[in-house]
């Protein structure tokens, strides 16, 4: 629950997020967690090559699309690489679609999460034309940091439930880390960035390198940018009370 300062009232009181039910933070959860019990069975059942199968069917990748795959633009967002990676992109996602309830419909809200989805998907197949090996995109990472940043962008005094960080400097964070990160992707062989990347690798893992820090930059900056082009209506004071912690 957050808390939030009614300003006619002066009072604080507290309001849930959203209450499940059928509204976009509920349903795309539940079809992201649904597809990857899918993903699971067909494990069980069919083995590793089906898994791989389906994620080459489904994932985003240049020689996907170029081979008519169309379709990837799509349902990479629904993939997931394992469950601590859909573990996160659910919580986020629904906590910020949720929080973008109290002034967006759910129509605008899936809107704006397949546009940042979508566009960030094509920021990494546009790199995977120009370096070979890339592996294909799978996660709603882009979509969900677009929400989040749209959200922040429009009430960046807000605070998120566990961080007590402004929503202003979460978001350039988010944004800078995004970017530095991307920059010293070792195969990228940026000088200096480069090596700052394999000494990152030494000390925390290879594993940070795995992560698609280009999509997460342009579906957040997406999300800043387009945000105001979904709103309904001007907000009102009491509509950012709604949305602050």
């Amino acid at each position: 629950m957050i808390p939030v300062v009614r300003p006619k009232s002066g009072r604080s009181s507290w309001v849930m997020l959203q209450k499940p039910g059928v509204n976009t933070a509920t349903l795309g959860v539940l079809i992201m967690v649904s597809v990857q019990l899918a993903l699971a069975l067909v494990l069980r059942w069919k083995g590793a090559g089906a898994l791989n199968i389906a994620y080459l069917e489904g994932g985003l990748s240049w020689q996907g699309i170029l081979s008519g795959r169309v379709w990837q633009l799509f349902t990479h967002i629904c993939l997931h690489g394992n469950w601590i990676h859909l573990a996160v992109n659910t919580l986020l996602f629904y906590y910020a679609a949720a929080r973008l309830s109290h002034i967006f419909s759910n129509q605008r809200i899936c809107c704006l999460f397949f546009v940042c989805g979508v566009g960030s998907g094509l920021s990494h197949i546009v790199v995977q034309a120009f370096v070979p090996g890339i592996p294909p995109l799978v996660g709603a990472s882009g979509g969900v940091t677009g929400l989040l940043l749209g959200f922040f962008s429009i009430s960046p005094d807000s605070k998120m439930i566990i961080l007590n960080i402004s929503a202003r400097n979460l978001s350039k964070g988010v944004l800078v880390s995004s970017a530095l990160l991307f920059l010293m992707t070792p195969w990228l062989e940026i000088p200096l960035f480069a090596d700052l990347g394999r000494w990152l690798e030494l000390i925390v893992g290879n594993f940070i390198f795995q992560t698609a820090h280009l999509v997460h930059f342009v579906g957040g900056i997406l999300g800043w940018v387009l945000i105001g082009r979904f709103l309904p209506r001007l907000l009102s004071s009491d509509d950012l009370a709604r949305m602050r912690t």
